[in-house]
């Protein structure tokens, strides 16, 4: 009985402390460990999954396996309201849904809790990167038209980013993939400009084909002429040999014409005349 009576209160210890002492870390996770006893953050981080830990140890997590996040207009996973980010250009701006994907380097965290005072990931990507993000973002388009970020280049601007932001990141332990402005919206003059300077290239392009096709045209005219002028030379020197042949067929006839089948009475003393 005094067993039973003993063991009551260490249950209800038990289910007091429980919380106090251990901690679960989610999956794609890992745990930051803050231990107040030990001189803050520790160099070692928890796995994912179930952990016990000293109560006066709190445990920050970080995702170490891909999170993807939405930045746009309207409300999607990831994003609270209207967090579009206007971008700047070289001739103007654009409002932009921003999207990437990205994952705390496991071996960075406890550097990244220390710098940022036992904060967890969560509050580091929310509250500090978010607001950089826009900054890094204009960084880049500022290199390139309008019309290249909204149209032309899109493929070209979004390497760039995911390259550039990665960079930048380094110092928070950050690493991003997929980076692009998944969607961009020009202001109706913007959207104006952009219009003319398209009619503008397509306009040059079509100059351009015209005189591609005039300059083919020209040389096919050009070889064709040669061509003739080939086929007339030979045909020239054709009818010269032609006509030396005839000539010559016409002086045989002449000299047959006026022979009066006399043969030559001229001779030496040595020579004999073949009659036959």
């Amino acid at each position: 009985m005094k067993l039973r009576y003993l063991a009551i209160p260490i249950v209800i210890a038990g289910v007091l402390t429980t919380p106090f002492c251990t901690t679960i870390v989610p999956a794609g996770h890992v745990g930051a460990v803050y231990d107040k006893l030990e001189k803050g953050v520790q160099n070692y981080t928890l796995s994912e999954g179930f952990h016990f830990k000293a109560p006066w140890q709190k445990i920050k997590s970080f995702p170490v396996s891909i999170e993807t996040v939405y930045m746009s207009a309207d409300d999607r996973e990831g994003s609270e309201g209207d967090e579009s980010v206007t971008v700047s250009c070289s001739d103007g701006s654009l409002n932009a849904d921003l999207t990437f994907s990205y994952r705390f380097d496991a071996e960075d965290v406890p550097a990244v809790q220390k710098k940022y005072r036992g904060k967890d990931g969560k509050y580091i990507m929310n509250s500090v990167l978010r607001g950089q993000l826009r900054t890094w973002v204009s960084e880049v388009t500022k290199n390139y038209t309008t019309m290249e970020v909204h149209l032309t280049n899109t493929a070209e601007v979004n390497s760039k980013l995911t390259e550039y932001l990665n960079k930048k990141a380094l110092k928070y332990g950050v690493t991003f993939e997929n980076v692009s402005l998944a969607e961009t919206r020009a202001s109706n003059d913007v959207q104006r400009a952009i219009e003319k300077r398209q009619q503008i290239a397509q306009e040059l392009e079509q100059q351009k084909l015209s005189l591609e096709k005039a300059e083919v045209e020209k040389k096919e005219e050009q070889l064709k002429q040669e061509k003739a002028f080939i086929q007339a030379e030979g045909e020239r020197k054709a009818n010269e040999e032609k006509a030396k042949g005839l000539s010559d067929k016409i002086l045989k006839q002449m000299m047959i014409e006026k022979w009066d089948g006399s043969l030559p009475k001229v001779t030496d003393g040595n020579t004999m005349i073949n009659l036959d």
